[in-house]
């Protein structure tokens, strides 16, 4: 008898995972305000966006986060590069933040990507912009200036890896996309404690997690978790550090001495390979423009402003 009861139970949780799976990948969600953002609709997935500065300018610095961030990401950074006069415009990627989170799991991609935010730049009547991508954010932003040199004057990137497997995902993200445990595990990401660990890889082991690292995870849906592939996609085709020189543009790298998500020492290394020097950020881990926003700056204003003489 005893057996037996072991055995329904083990066929009901069973169940419950299979009908759990079911419906977490079903899940999608359709573009929203959020972080003080407004929606743009567009020809695709719909995005989140918020502007700052002269709405009329045709030329802007676009703000690309990373993977599981959202446009909020950038708000110590916000003040400074609004006092430069110029027109800011940042972007939720497909999935993060309010932007929509589509069933088609090749707009997660990194053409899907590159294809929202250059729909979105044309929807805003931006003709040349500067990107500034974070993480996952400078892989779109390298595939959207591969697709329209013309648009993209410049690219900055931070801490973006520059090659295949120069990227240290803790256990939790690994296991999120899972068959059936991933789907499971995706029903906790609400629970604080149970993601601060994962979390906590974006930013040096002594910085507090912000509670919009908590937020804007909690936007994501399980496609976007597991779909957004960006990073590996672009160094599939050729390491990332060698595609940002073929580009031909200014471009200009930052890391964080600190950071245990795209170590440091290796990515470095990397890039130097290819010619690019990265300016490090001392005392920050993943996220130098929320951790040490005003050594962000110091050296992302001066690379802006050169960009924008070379272009005029």
């Amino acid at each position: 008898m005893t057996r037996r009861r072991v055995a329904v139970a083990f066929v009901a949780i069973a169940a419950l995972l299979l009908i759990n799976t079911f419906l977490v990948n079903r899940d999608s969600r359709a573009a929203e305000s959020f972080a003080g953002g407004h929606v743009l609709k567009l020809e695709g997935p719909d995005l989140n966006v918020r502007e700052y500065g002269p709405a009329s300018a045709n030329d802007a610095i676009v703000l690309l986060h990373g993977y599981s961030a959202s446009i909020e990401w950038w708000k110590y950074v916000i003040p400074a590069l609004t006092a430069t006069g110029r027109r800011v415009v940042a972007i939720d990627l497909v999935g993060h933040g309010g932007s929509e989170a589509p069933t088609d799991t090749d707009a997660y991609g990194a053409a899907g990507q590159a294809s929202a935010v250059i729909n979105a730049l044309a929807e805003l009547g931006l003709q040349h912009v500067t990107l500034v991508g974070h993480s996952m954010g400078g892989h779109v932003a390298l595939a959207v200036a591969e697709r329209k040199p013309g648009l993209v004057d410049g690219v900055a990137i931070s801490d973006t890896f520059g090659g295949p497997g120069l990227r240290a995902l803790p256990i939790l993200a690994r296991a999120a996309c899972w068959p059936v445990m991933g789907q499971s595990i995706d029903r906790f990401k609400h629970w604080d404690a149970m993601v601060e660990g994962s979390l906590q890889t974006g930013f040096a082991k002594n910085f507090k997690v912000p509670a919009m690292a908590h937020r804007s995870l909690e936007q994501l849906t399980y496609r976007g978790v597991c779909k957004s592939k960006a990073g590996d996609q672009m160094n599939a085709k050729e390491p990332v550090a060698d595609q940002l020189v073929a580009l031909g543009k200014p471009v200009l790298v930052i890391w964080g001495d600190r950071d245990d998500l795209t170590p440091t020492a290796t990515n470095v290394a990397r890039y130097e390979k290819s010619g690019l020097k990265p300016h490090i950020i001392k005392g920050s881990g993943h996220s130098p423009m929320i951790e040490k926003p005003n050594a962000f700056l110091k050296v992302l204003l001066p690379f802006l402003a050169s960009v924008q003489r070379s272009g005029s």
